[in-house]
């Protein structure tokens, strides 16, 4: 194991070109709106020292299953399990979600609960809803999987109102529909308007011509290392030294 820093992103994304890390052909296999090489980086990136990983939209749970084997981390994942792209209506009826997904994302889980020395369940926690009105524990994540579909502008906004709170003084955050340049200049608005709370150290991309490329990174990826800034706080007004008299 070794720090979670610039060398380690560059080191494990150099592996997961090459589609190397511990994940065994069980992991590989697994259906999800994912990719080997996007398997491969989350499990080499948790396997840095004293990771807590978080997920933000974990699907059928073949990335965060990915991100936990053979590592020994702390894991959170969020879903409100509402939306699934190779649903014929997308969107689950109002007041529904796709209990197809969620019940697919347990038993992937289920499969590995009596090997704890290959995933540890009693680390993982699900939370269902919409990350947005999830209550995250503050400063606790220091590596972070933004995974959403769809997505947008907003979706960047929120994920800084909301989710990058729970994070580290310094994390490394992936985000996933990157391939699309719209998505790319969605984020990097996002991360100007909010250059006040967030300095990026350093961006780290792998993009193809699909958004669904299971070759490479699936629908194109960002690697950011993030620090928070000190948010300034305004000094208090110096009593007025004048005496006030009272008739």
């Amino acid at each position: 194991m070794g720090k979670l820093n610039h060398e380690w992103v560059k080191a494990s994304l150099e592996m997961a070109d090459n589609e190397r890390s511990k994940i065994t052909e069980r992991e590989r296999e697994m259906h999800g709106l994912t990719s080997v090489r996007l398997k491969c980086l989350l499990n080499n990136l948790c396997a840095a020292d004293s990771v807590n990983y978080l997920e933000i939209g974990c699907y059928k749970g073949a990335s965060l299953i990915a991100a936990l084997r053979g590592n020994d981390i702390t894991a959170v994942g969020v879903d409100n399990f509402k939306y699934d792209d190779r649903e014929p209506n997308k969107w689950a009826p109002e007041g529904y979600i796709w209990d197809n997904m969620k019940s697919q994302l347990e038993s992937n889980l289920n499969t590995y609960r009596l090997q704890p020395d290959v995933i540890n369940g009693d680390k993982i926690k699900i939370i269902e809803g919409d990350f947005q009105k999830t209550e995250l524990p503050a400063n606790k994540f220091n590596v972070c999987f933004f995974d959403i579909s769809p997505v947008d502008g907003a979706s960047y906004e929120e994920f800084f109102e909301h989710v990058f709170p729970s994070l580290t003084q310094t994390s490394v955050v992936i985000f996933s529909q990157q391939s699309n340049h719209v998505h790319a200049n969605q984020l990097n608005d996002a991360i100007t308007k909010y250059a006040g709370k967030v300095n990026a150290q350093y961006n780290e991309k792998r993009v193809s011509g699909s958004n669904a490329d299971a070759s490479k990174y699936y629908s194109g990826i960002r690697v950011f290392g993030f620090v928070k800034k000190a948010v300034s706080k305004t000094a208090p007004k110096a009593l007025n030294n004048t005496q006030v008299k009272n008739d």
